[in-house]
């Protein structure tokens, strides 16, 4: 006889949903706990090992050359005016729209 693997019809590369009394059951699957791997700080002479170089350069003298321009790093855009352009101002006045008004139609009465 034929496996049972071989058998199930598959609907979309998994099994069809299951059905009873012509509704559709969701059958969810729980998720098994992570292996949490345990993280410790990479020392000086571990780097040293592994081959990783971390080039310090100073920040305030660095000159970059982008698109043909020379840029100065904060120079060229200082941090008052980037904080000036992401802080929008607060509005002085709460605009809130007003309640609609009730209209009456004026009707005769019999």
């Amino acid at each position: 006889m034929s496996s049972p693997e071989e058998t199930t019809n598959l609907k979309a590369g998994h099994p069809p949903a299951v059905k009873v009394g012509g509704m559709r059951i969701t059958q969810h699957k729980t998720e098994k706990p992570k292996e949490e791997k345990e993280t410790r700080p990479v020392e000086e002479d571990e780097e040293q090992e592994a081959g990783i170089v971390v080039p310090e350069v100073a920040q305030k003298n660095q000159n970059i050359v982008i698109s043909g321009a020379v840029t100065r790093g904060d120079a060229d855009f200082p941090p008052e005016a980037i904080k000036a352009f992401h802080e929008k101002p607060v509005p002085s006045h709460d605009y809130r729209a007003a309640p609609p008004k009730n209209h009456t139609i004026q009707q005769p009465r019999k």
